[in-house]
């Protein structure tokens, strides 16, 4: 934490003095210097930024130092320091009692806050989840839809082929039995020849055969 504007000018003002006392150094202004030493310190301890407690007691012992070597009353010293500390620890149990007070009112309302919380927080996360199983579903039916139109067509692909398949298979047997018939024709026709060939040379070669 840093230091406040009182504690920087009590701590210049501190570091001062006691360079004058260590030089010997007689200065007709060092009363004047106590009293603003005085003044500060009551400023340092009602500052809201609070000193560190060693830092402090630092302070009131070097103010302490300074008044028994310039030959100040120390009762009066030592009692100014006392009231400074008793006033110093009332203000901190009355503002540490008021922050109780607030932060246990302040806690009550934090609870009835969390509970809210807690609930708006569920049924958002409920909300958030139906959405997501909504979304989930439609991308899920739109990817079985995909699938069984895909499906669809290949299917339907497939019976085109078949039929073509079939088409082109009953062409071709009848091109095949087209070629069969021919076929067959074609060799009766050659055989009658052979035979009609055959026949005649018969006749001939008996002819011949009766003349001899």
């Amino acid at each position: 934490m840093g230091l406040s504007r009182q504690e920087v000018n009590l701590r210049r003002l501190l570091a001062k003095c006691e360079l004058m006392l260590k030089s010997n150094q007689q200065d007709e202004r060092f009363p004047k210097y106590l009293n603003s030493l005085e003044e500060m310190l009551r400023e340092v301890i009602k500052s809201p930024v609070k000193p560190l407690e060693e830092n402090l007691n630092d302070y009131k012992k070097k103010i302490y130092n300074i008044k028994v070597t310039l030959g100040v009353d120390e009762e009066k010293d030592k009692e100014f320091l006392l009231n400074e500390t008793n006033q110093s620890k009332e203000r901190d149990e009355l503002l540490g009692l008021r922050q109780r007070t607030v932060a246990k009112e302040a806690g009550g309302l934090d609870d009835l806050e969390q509970v809210i919380n807690m609930h708006q927080n569920l049924h958002e996360k409920i909300a958030e989840d139906m959405l997501q199983l909504t979304h989930n579903l439609k991308e899920q039916s739109k990817l079985a839809n995909k699938i069984i139109k895909q499906d669809t067509e290949i299917v339907s692909r497939s019976a085109h082929l078949t039929d073509n398949n079939m088409t082109n298979l009953k062409g071709e047997s009848e091109k095949l039995t087209e070629h069969s018939n021919k076929a067959c024709k074609c060799w009766m026709w050659i055989m009658l020849m052979i035979v009609l060939v055959v026949f005649v040379n018969m006749v001939l070669f008996m002819k011949v055969m009766k003349k001899k």
